[in-house]
């Protein structure tokens, strides 16, 4: 059984990438979409004894109260194996944590983990990205700071509509990240999951370059995808195509529906200035695979999910599934 606590990494590669953060040139605004891409130091490796609905237990667990939420800052969980599988179902599933026990060695889960998920489980707890871990907690970064109007924004997906942060250092509330609408709280733990693709609203007219850095994600990743629209990031620092990335499986209950340019989900990837849309094409004339809206016979299973982007997958099948994605 492997039980290790206060791990000084997630895997056995740092990097580190640059993100070229548009300007506008003497527009109104422009659109950077962007991933986190690599990962915070994992705090915690070991194998779960017990798995409920929304809970881990570690047997041999050797946490405090509150180790890996609340004032400690925010943490998640990320399922590295079931039952010896590292490829299986749930495996590169995340979930954050709500709390941590250490009298029942338990840990408590912001929402219910896949069914099905039995032990003994391998886990890891990783820290959760923030505003001020990724752009500085004084906007080190550089984006342009300034009021509601005149700064630029980062824009998080909460599951219906985007959250709006910027750094203030003009009018009333003081200095520092504050989320839209509320000028007041700072704003700079605002987690950003691993499932959460990044958008930068810049205002400023030049481009800004944006060192990220971290440890490289390994293992297969999961994550869930609803009806309707999802913002969803490349989880690895290399770039994968639509062919390699796991999201036709030949079966709508484990991956995209396919079927025509009406009926099949849809990926949208971000050109720079436009999305393209690309689904995988099972009906009509023009053969079957991956083709691009308005070029229904030519193979586009080779177009690129670039590292430290993000994609739309807009699922039209009324049905959730979820996105495992392997190792790239």
């Amino acid at each position: 059984m492997v039980a290790m606590a206060q791990l000084t990494v997630y895997s056995d590669v740092a990097g580190f990438d640059t993100v070229s953060v548009a300007g506008t040139g003497g527009a109104e605004s422009k659109l950077t979409f962007a991933a986190t891409e690599f990962l915070q130091s994992a705090k915690y490796l070991s194998v779960a004894s017990a798995v409920g609905p929304n809970t881990l237990t570690d047997s041999s667990a050797t946490w405090s109260d509150d180790e890996f939420n609340g004032n400690n800052g925010s943490h998640y969980v990320e399922i590295i194996s079931v039952n010896g599988s590292k490829t299986g179902a749930g495996v590169g599933v995340t979930r954050s944590i709500t709390d941590t026990e250490a009298n029942s060695k338990t840990i408590t889960l912001d929402e219910a983990l896949p069914e099905g998920l039995i032990a003994p489980l391998e886990y890891r707890i990783v820290s959760h990205w923030t505003l001020a871990a990724i752009f500085g907690s004084a906007n080190m970064a550089g984006l342009q700071g300034g009021s509601p109007l005149s700064a630029d924004h980062v824009q998080l997906w909460n599951g219906t509509g985007y959250d709006s942060y910027y750094y203030q250092t003009s009018g009333i509330g003081g200095t520092g990240w504050r989320k839209l609408g509320d000028q007041s709280t700072d704003a700079s733990n605002a987690i950003i999951r691993p499932e959460q693709n990044v958008i930068i609203k810049r205002v400023g007219s030049a481009g800004l370059p944006i060192v990220l850095s971290g440890w490289v994600k390994t293992g297969q990743t999961s994550f869930d995808i609803v009806p309707g629209f999802n913002f969803v990031p490349n989880p690895y620092s290399t770039a994968m195509t639509l062919a390699s990335s796991g999201l036709y499986k030949g079966n709508a209950a484990t991956g995209i529906a396919a079927g025509n340019v009406t009926s099949a989900d849809q990926v949208m990837l971000w050109n720079g200035s436009s999305y393209e849309t690309f689904y995988y094409q099972t009906l009509g004339l023009g053969g079957t695979g991956w083709r691009k809206v308005g070029d229904q016979s030519m193979d586009a299973s080779g177009a690129s999910i670039a590292p430290g982007s993000s994609i739309i997958l807009r699922r039209k099948n009324p049905d959730r599934f979820t996105w495992a994605i392997p190792q790239h």
